[in-house]
């Protein structure tokens, strides 16, 4: 069941009329679409293969939630989003570059423990290389890579507007989409390392030929919701 976490205070809004906000990893274009918005393109490669990745460079604290809206203008692959993301040590995931393996944009830079980084991801659009709609859209924890909760696509639609609301509280994530829950998951594993808190938001584009344009991006701090931790416990 959806849990309701208001807006308390924005942190940062990005209409981008210039992309300086945004880091670029990988493969593919960041460009300014036709209609304004960031376009992000990964075209030539393959899904596991080198993605476009654009980072937001602010550091981001816990209990926020990330609203934005995507078009994706073709499918010949799909679009992840990174939650959290920094180096396990505590490394800047853009600042501290250089301090860690090499990363050339292939899924494995993300997600494998070689490569020294921590996040939550969640894909949507899911269109396979060949263009076929997947269905579903997954949660995973890195590293490792490890399925913490799936629910069915709603991103379906080539050349539809779609409103994203993606929530993170601690090992609880939501996405609503068109104001609409989706999926989400409550993790609450610290065996192995902890629960990934703060760092940094996020785009992967992966596929054969796949283009989103994004608008109208924000960061809105969020406060805790402590009955999801008692019936987790409970």
């Amino acid at each position: 069941m959806p849990v309701i976490y208001p807006n308390l205070e924005l942190l940062h809004a990005d209409d981008f009329a210039d992309f300086a906000n945004w880091h670029h990893e990988g493969v593919g274009r960041i460009a300014a679409g036709p209609e304004g918005g960031m376009r992000l393109h990964c075209f030539g490669s393959r899904q596991g293969g080198q993605g476009c990745m654009a980072f937001f460079r602010p550091v981001l604290p816990d209990q926020v939630a990330f609203e934005y809206d995507l078009i994706v203008r073709s499918h010949g692959g799909l679009v992840i989003n990174y939650l959290a993301i920094r180096g396990i040590k505590g490394e800047g995931l853009i600042e501290d570059i250089e301090r860690m393996p090499p990363r050339t944009g292939i899924m494995a830079n993300y997600y494998s423990a070689k490569w020294g980084l921590q996040s939550y991801h969640m894909s949507i659009s899911r269109f396979n290389d060949k263009g076929v709609h997947t269905e579903t859209s997954n949660w995973r924890r890195n590293p490792g890579s490890l399925l913490v909760g799936h629910g069915i696509d709603p991103c379906k639609e080539i050349g539809r507007r779609y409103h994203l609301r993606v929530v993170k509280d601690q090992g609880h994530c939501q996405l609503f989409v068109d104001g609409v829950f989706a999926h989400g998951f409550v993790d609450r594993d610290t065996t192995s390392l902890p629960i990934p808190d703060t760092g940094r938001f996020g785009f992967r584009l992966i596929g054969s030929d796949v283009m989103a344009d994004i608008f109208a991006f924000r960061v809105w701090r969020v406060a805790t919701a402590p009955e999801v931790w008692k019936v987790a416990q409970g």
